[in-house]
């Protein structure tokens, strides 16, 4: 019952882009005749752009800060997942030379448990971030901390894959997804090297025999699942202690065993190197 880990999506900045540059990029992914749909002036970047390389397969750009007023060297972004970025590794290679450095920002963390959702218990070790459920999804923050550290949803994989991809499979899949951002950005050359430890942010167990619990320590499993009742931490700690007889999940050790291996297509594409 072992969970697996991989990387759902992954943000790196080049730093000191010069608008010219910017532009290039741009005409060089059109010449590779992928679907892409440009935008100006959105939100957060100056530029933006979003590539449909294939069936599923998407390459979000945004160039240009509007904090970076001065200058004519920027930063552009890109997001993608970790695989995604062999597609363009030519042009990443050009890229890395035009740019100062290349940094990576954050991704979001997949753990993927081979049991109902209604078996797996999350609870986040800071009271303050709050639960929220949306039909039988569970969110650990509110909405515009989606890509702060430690912001956390935990659903039901294998629904999601058969809504959205008409992919249907054997047997049960949860997924606990954690958003990995460091304070500050680190160059990608020493990603690997600092893999996330999100043990600090949230207990995790899955409870593979409900027999075995005590009814008054099942409701209060139920309650915190469903966000009725977060309780004390007395309680709370109580709950952990009931749940140490099911399998507890170790995500410092699932990430650290898997850390290298997530980041090689990456290192590969965008370093040139293994």
């Amino acid at each position: 019952m072992a969970p697996t880990v991989s990387v759902d999506k992954l943000v790196l900045e080049y730093k000191d882009v010069p608008l010219s540059v910017f532009y290039r990029f741009f005409m060089r992914v059109l010449l590779q005749k992928y679907k892409v749909r440009w935008r100006v002036y959105r939100k957060l970047y100056c530029y933006q752009f979003h590539i449909r390389m294939g069936k599923g397969e998407y390459l979000h750009v945004f160039y240009k800060n509007f904090r970076e007023k001065e200058g004519f060297l920027h930063t552009l972004r890109l997001e993608t997942r970790p695989e995604y970025y062999e597609r363009l590794s030519e042009i990443w290679e050009w890229l890395r030379q035009k740019a100062s450095r290349v940094e990576f920002v954050s991704c979001d963390i997949a753990y993927d448990v081979p049991f109902s959702l209604e078996n797996v218990v999350v609870m986040s070790r800071d009271i303050r971030r709050s639960l929220h459920l949306y039909k039988t999804t569970r969110y650990f923050g509110v909405p515009h901390q989606r890509k702060q550290n430690g912001y956390c949803r935990v659903y039901d994989k294998k629904q999601e894959l058969w809504d959205r991809h008409g992919i249907q499979m054997e047997g049960e899949l949860t997924r606990i997804e954690i958003v990995y951002k460091p304070a500050e950005n680190i160059e990608l050359t020493h990603i690997r090297d600092c893999p996330p430890e999100q043990n600090k942010q949230y207990y995790a167990a899955v409870i593979t025999d409900w027999a075995a619990m005590k009814p008054k320590k099942a409701e209060q499993i139920r309650n915190i699942q469903n966000g009725t009742n977060l309780y004390t931490r007395y309680i709370r700690e109580g709950v952990k202690k009931e749940l140490a007889s099911q399998y507890v999940l170790d995500f410092n050790g699932l990430a650290r065993k898997e850390w290298e291996r997530i980041l090689e297509p990456v290192y590969t594409a965008v370093l040139g190197v293994a």
